[in-house]
């Protein structure tokens, strides 16, 4: 039987109404603790370093949305000069690692949702992508921020509301990361310019020491080899010739390093990629040995010709070799392995010559990278990131290619390809396969 207590909350609905104003209590202040959060992984996003890698910066905004969102993988993509760029965060029970996805885009922004969506498909077709595009001061996209899920998830109103609010957040330091960039690259090419102007005074001081040399040179020479003739049965004689064989080396190394400060004389002539090779050890030879590594040479027979400027792919050379030194500095057991051979491509037969190093290697990430310009392993103070690109640009000037191939902490080797001069193609020299070095 009900006490008469009981019948008056029955009545009343006191009981009903506490337990619903406690429930309400619970969700209200677990809202706020929600609200919270979300509020403090705002904060944290908006003290992304303006100069971190977008690698990193993708990485840790997936580290910070994975607290307030529900998401398997995570993409921030940058569209910038007719490329579209995705960098795309996996998660590895550990931390969030990084993959870059491009590709040549249209600059009309509602195509490109669709193309983000679409690339990202390539990489992860059974997830489904939900986007936001970040917007510019001027209201123009230029990225976009998407989750991957695993199942189709409709997006209601408050993760709308909170992805949307993430992206105007992000957007601005995107683009001031944008615009730090931008006026990075600017300064890089001003002290480029600036280290040109200076190569090219070096390169005058050193063609005017060139000459003042010759004057000299010469007289020694001319002297030795009257001294040879009167010498040839005295004890001296083989003094006196290793005297005229040093100062022939001599105006050798004088005669190259006139002709290589000479960039104007772009002559195309049948070369052999021997000579190439003996000419830019004649220059840099003792730079290299000085380093304390060894150079090995693996010269193919009958020599290998090609049509094109001498001097252009010696300085290809000179670049693959002083980037090799670098390489193995402070390696044990430094080495070098230069290697010309023959290529036969279809149709198509190149010479080939490799470097090979066995120095720090170069990351997956970084190798696609090399031949960009600006872009560089080195330190700021040991490189212009402009060697390799130019390089490139010369190879593919003869109709050649410039490539590398690299394990991280192993080896690096870049392979080099002429076309082969076409007489040469006669030649009595075995015709292989494709060879990397």
């Amino acid at each position: 039987m009900h006490t008469k207590q009981e019948i008056l909350e029955k009545l009343t609905g006191i009981q009903s109404s506490r337990k619903s104003y406690y429930s309400e209590l619970v969700y209200l202040i677990e809202e706020m603790k929600k609200k919270n959060k979300q509020l403090a992984v705002i904060n944290q996003l908006t003290q992304i370093q303006i100069n971190a890698t977008w690698q990193q910066t993708t990485s840790y905004i997936a580290a910070q949305l994975s607290q307030i969102l529900v998401f398997e993988h995570f993409a921030l993509t940058i569209v910038k000069g007719g490329m579209l760029s995705s960098y795309l965060a996996k998660w590895n029970d550990e931390d969030w690692h990084c993959h870059t996805l491009t590709q040549t885009v249209s600059v009309e922004a509602p195509v490109l949702t669709g193309q983000v969506h679409l690339t990202l498909a390539e990489a992860l077709p059974e997830h489904h992508a939900t986007s936001v595009p970040l917007r510019s001061q001027l209201n123009q996209t230029f990225g976009f921020l998407t989750l991957l899920r695993q199942t189709k998830k409709l997006v209601d109103r408050d993760e709308a509301e909170l992805i949307q609010l993430v992206a105007s957040h992000v957007g601005v330091v995107v683009e001031n990361s944008l615009l730090f960039q931008d006026v990075n690259e600017k300064i890089k090419i001003e002290a480029q310019l600036i280290q040109s102007a200076k190569m090219a005074a070096i390169g005058e001081m050193a063609a005017g020491i060139a000459h003042e040399l010759n004057s000299p040179l010469t007289a020694i020479l001319g002297n030795s080899q009257l001294l040879m003739r009167e010498m040839t049965d005295a004890p001296e004689s083989p003094l006196m010739k290793d005297i005229y064989q040093c100062g022939v080396r001599c105006k050798k190394i004088i005669q190259n390093l006139l002709t290589f400060s000479r960039q104007e004389e772009y002559l195309f002539s049948t070369t052999s990629i021997d000579e190439v090779v003996e000419d830019v050890l004649g220059l840099i030879g003792y730079q290299l040995s000085v380093s304390g590594l060894t150079i090995t040479r693996e010269m193919s027979e009958p020599p290998l010709l090609f049509h094109g400027s001498r001097h252009q792919i010696e300085q290809i050379v000179i670049n693959l070799l002083l980037n090799a030194r670098d390489a193995v500095a402070g390696r044990e057991s430094p080495h070098i392995v230069i290697r010309s051979f023959l290529v036969q491509e279809e149709d198509s037969s190149f010479v080939g010559l490799s470097v090979y190093d066995n120095g720090t290697g170069i990351c997956a990430e970084q190798l696609s990278q090399i031949f960009q310009p600006f872009f560089s392993t080195k330190e700021r103070t040991k490189g212009t990131g402009l060697g390799l690109s130019v390089s490139l640009g010369i190879a593919e000037a003869h109709s050649g290619k410039l490539f590398a191939e690299s394990v991280e902490g192993e080896y690096s080797r870049f392979t080099m390809l002429l076309p082969l001069l076409a007489d040469e193609e006669d030649n009595d020299g075995e015709k292989t396969d494709f060879d990397c070095g």
